[in-house]
């Protein structure tokens, strides 16, 4: 998983750095509300209200932008005193659980009209850090892995003035099977602002 992340962190580089004269760019900063699924749900199965998504782009052809995502959400839950059994131990208590997501992305977007109101597609592809926490008494249980990760995206913009514009958007992050890991995703609801500059 280093190297992916090694490779993330290249392609991220040659966006900023890439000598395209004339570009437009895109900086955009959102609030992010997670759901979770698969693997992620029988961990933590509540709704994460704690997320935020930075991201910058560059137009590289008309309607085509290419960018880096960075992001962070936390879930939480509460489970109710019972008895829990992981590998080969059990343990009876209150459990709470947490998962905290650091996706790190390369990604394309492709927007469609250029009236007001834009609608656009995208791809992301990178690396997740996935830090879990399972806390029960004194006891803590802690993994931590690096997941390779997909990421459709679909959403559109709203001009509100000359170089600022709402956005709102779902991207589904999957983040595929390891050695130490399941699979899992999670279903990313993103609003914020973007800002426009030459």
């Amino acid at each position: 998983m280093k190297k992916i992340a090694i490779i993330t962190i290249m392609l991220a580089a040659g966006v900023f750095i890439s000598p395209i004269v004339s570009a437009q760019s895109f900086t955009s900063i959102q609030y992010t509300m997670g759901i979770p699924a698969g693997g992620l749900k029988d961990h933590v199965s509540k709704i994460s209200w704690r997320g935020a998504t930075f991201e910058f782009h560059r137009e590289v052809a008309p309607s085509v932008t290419v960018g880096v995502n960075f992001a962070w959400s936390t879930f939480y839950e509460r489970k109710d005193y019972a008895s829990y059994t992981r590998n080969n131990a059990t343990l009876t208590g209150v459990q709470y659980r947490y998962d905290n997501l650091f996706p790190m992305l390369v990604n394309a977007h492709y927007t469609i009209g250029t009236n007001t109101i834009v609608p656009y597609v995208g791809l992301g592809i990178g690396t997740m850090y996935d830090l879990r926490n399972t806390d029960m008494g004194s006891w803590t249980l802690e993994e931590d892995n690096w997941h390779f990760l997909m990421t459709p995206e679909a959403g559109f913009m709203y001009d509100i003035s000359p170089g600022t514009s709402l956005k709102l958007n779902a991207k589904y992050d999957y983040a595929f099977k390891i050695k130490d890991a399941d699979a899992f995703g999670n279903l990313n609801i993103n609003f914020g602002f973007v800002f426009n500059s030459w």
